[in-house]
């Protein structure tokens, strides 16, 4: 994972500034310019945060094989080559070099991410209908709600955030990349999912096809200890939807299939934490054995499932790691 931070008082500066992307932008308002730019970009995925105190025209060409969605605090009014201006509601959609040119106010905070559009296609027709995936492929404008818009950008945000803590912290981020990965595919796929027309996604199984599922799920993360498996994978080589998965783990378990990988995660934890003490490993080691980066996040959802910290839980030598840690 690779994470920059820049500031510009130059806007053809910072039109260049961003791999992949040819574009030029022109400011268009008065005054001294001052604009930053976050970057995140892994080996699957490419994000950026722009935000500039003048009004700026951007155009240019999206990078060829990606498909980029980008969402802003205020309105921006877009148009494309060959096509008549179309303002686009909140979320801003571009694929394979497709030419754009964004008029963007003073003020201007943006986010945008882009994924490879064959993979994100072949996820479309495993997790959304005939109808959502045309419009992810095809669809010259995208008009989203309001709420559609913020979960996307939350999301989006929340990835530059954690991105930006695993910087500082120089960690491993081979597991990290995959878990903001999968983070940034349901996002989109969350954008197309909530334009109606789900109705024909849904698919009622009997008892016996639910129990297969949760079942084969269970095999398949617990075949994967050293790799957590996602939702999304899980999806991929049962060949269902989300929306299939989670029927089936609601059916059987009574929860979705998120909260149920991710406590047996949590069992996988406090059982590494039973065999071992506080000098052998920490419990900060073992959470990440089993997928878990971020500590306060682990620490409430351990707490939730067990009434107790994993700090307080018992070692093998019958004493919980707070007790090493006063010694």
């Amino acid at each position: 994972m690779n994470v920059e931070v820049r500031s510009f008082n130059d806007v053809h500066q910072h039109a260049r500034a961003i791999p992949g992307w040819p574009q030029e932008y022109d400011q268009l308002s008065r005054g001294s310019l001052n604009s930053s730019l976050r970057q995140v970009s892994t080996q699957t995925f490419q994000m950026f945060q722009e935000v500039m105190n003048r009004q700026v025209v951007q155009r240019g060409h999206c990078p060829p094989q990606r498909m980029c969605l980008a969402v802003s605090e205020t309105e921006v009014e877009t148009s494309a080559v060959k096509k008549l201006k179309q303002p686009l509601s909140r979320v801003v959609l571009l694929r394979n070099s497709e030419a754009f040119m964004l008029h963007a106010p003073e003020g201007l905070s943006l986010v945008a991410a882009n994924v490879d559009f064959d993979r994100f296609m072949q996820m479309a027709e495993l997790h959304l209908s005939p109808r959502q995936a045309a419009l992810a492929k095809d669809a010259a404008g995208l008009s989203v709600s309001a709420e559609s818009a913020a979960r996307l950008k939350n999301t989006l945000y929340l990835i530059l955030r954690q991105s930006s803590l695993q910087s500082e912290r120089n960690a491993p981020t081979a597991s990290l990349d995959k878990v903001m990965d999968e983070l940034l595919l349901n996002a989109f796929l969350d954008v197309f999912a909530a334009m109606g027309d789900q109705q024909d996604t849904q698919t009622r199984f009997g008892s016996s096809v639910s129990q297969y599922m949760v079942r084969r799920s269970r095999e398949l993360v617990e075949g994967e200890v050293c790799s957590p498996l996602s939702i999304l994978d899980l999806c991929a080589k049962l060949r269902v939807s989300r929306r299939t998965l989670q029927a089936s783990f609601q059916r059987v378990a009574g929860i979705g299939p998120l909260e149920y990988l991710r406590n047996l995660r949590l069992n996988a934890v406090r059982r590494r934490l039973g065999t071992t003490t506080a000098q052998e490993l920490h419990v900060g080691d073992a959470a990440a054995e089993m997928g878990f980066f971020h500590l306060s996040h682990f620490a409430r959802h351990y707490k939730q499932l067990f009434d107790e910290l994993p700090s307080d839980t018992c070692r093998a030598d019958g004493r919980p790691t707070l007790a090493h840690g006063r010694r």
